[in-house]
């Protein structure tokens, strides 16, 4: 399980950003602590289900076929995850269905997300992986969201994204304090769409920090960012270190990728010389937006979830389905072959997480909206 240390820090950031709103309202208890999953939302504690209830749902399940549904394109690192994750993930869920992998992109995820919630059946054959910019396209009020994501059932994560700043070798930059200054130089990123990592991170480095950056947004995923970065249309592009381990791994090895930056405060085990955002922040406004609006979203960056609506039983086996399969000895070994990085959150934990960010003051809204909006 996740340390409950991690856990804390979308609670911490929260508070954070409360006082340099000069707001009283504090904020609620992170998801490692005594938190109870919203009003109405399943739960795995409690001691085990009814035996009757594993009867059910193995006789539902039996026989049928379950869709896991990504949010992004094929070949990126949403993708990679769901398809290893997929080849086990059946054998957990009691009657043993067969589990298919499909992509649905667009929209940062978020024309998958409405799928889910609106047109998707509501009996627990049809899961969703997808990031984090659909809730927070929700907390800003995009016309184009038509769910509310605090009502989702999540059923867990293989774990938290540690977002870098990655380019190409080709673009000559080999620090980010070239970005800066009278003298500095342009760096072209690539991003998915508003509210993505990707969208965000290049913002709070553009506005928050001054750097001198722009923005190419629109990609479908993000294979097609790294196929632009290959092909030279643009420098680089935030991304977990998670998914690049996965599908990048061999171009930062080789030096073809050249990493500059990363989001966590304390720097990776894997990259102890690079700097953090944090190092570039003058003030205590500026640090203190990096770390609610860029890092506290990583915590619920890689869900997994079913619709609103689907059968308590059901929602409770696939949770403990999905627990089972991160444990499974197959299955990890299989993970370590893909260098899938794992450390997971239980759907309890997710479904704190969402709900308290989404519950943020009207105030910190406001300073959301002008990163997750931002083109």
């Amino acid at each position: 399980m996740l340390d409950t240390t991690r856990t804390t820090w979308l609670g911490l950031a929260l508070a954070a950003l409360v006082a340099l709103a000069g707001c009283s309202r504090s904020a609620a208890p992170a998801a490692g602590g005594a938190s109870v999953p919203p009003a109405g939302q399943p739960t795995t504690q409690g001691g085990s289900p009814p035996a009757g209830d594993d009867r059910e749902v193995a006789s539902f399940y039996r026989g049928k076929t379950v869709h896991l549904v990504v949010g992004y394109d094929a070949g990126g690192g949403y993708d990679t995850y769901s398809r290893v994750i997929g080849k086990y993930l059946g054998k957990f869920i009691p009657g043993s269905p067969t589990v298919i992998v499909e992509n649905r992109p667009g929209a940062g995820g978020l024309v998958a997300t409405n799928y889910l919630a609106n047109t998707a059946p509501r009996d627990g054959t049809v899961l969703l992986n997808v990031g984090a910019s659909p809730i927070l396209k929700q907390l800003t009020g995009d016309k184009g969201v038509e769910f509310d994501a605090a009502k989702l059932q999540y059923l867990g994560a293989p774990f938290s994204d540690h977002n870098i700043l990655v380019v190409r070798k080709q673009s000559g930059f080999t620090r980010l304090e070239e970005i800066f200054g009278p003298n500095s130089r342009q760096m072209v990123l690539g991003g998915i769409s508003p509210g993505s990592p990707q969208d965000v991170e290049t913002a709070v480095l553009r506005d928050t920090l001054g750097g001198n950056v722009k923005l190419v947004s629109g990609y479908d995923g993000t294979s097609k960012i790294r196929l632009a970065i290959g092909q030279g249309e643009i420098d680089g592009f935030f991304n977990s270190w998670e998914s690049l381990r996965a599908t990048s791994r061999a171009d930062i090895e080789s030096g073809e990728l050249v990493v500059l930056a990363q989001l966590p405060e304390q720097p990776l085990a894997d990259f102890p010389n690079v700097p953090t955002l944090f190092q570039f922040a003058r003030t205590d406004e500026q640090r203190q937006i990096i770390r609610l609006l860029a890092i506290a979203p990583l915590q619920f960056a890689r869900p997994y979830l079913v619709a609103q609506g689907v059968p308590e039983a059901r929602v409770r086996a696939l949770r403990a389905a999905f627990e089972q399969t991160l444990a499974d000895p197959d299955f990890l070994a299989d993970a370590e072959r893909s260098k899938l990085d794992l450390e997971p959150l239980t759907g309890d934990q997710l479904q704190t997480l969402v709900a308290e960010f989404l519950d943020m003051p009207a105030r910190l809204k406001t300073e959301a909206a002008k990163i997750y909006t931002s083109p």
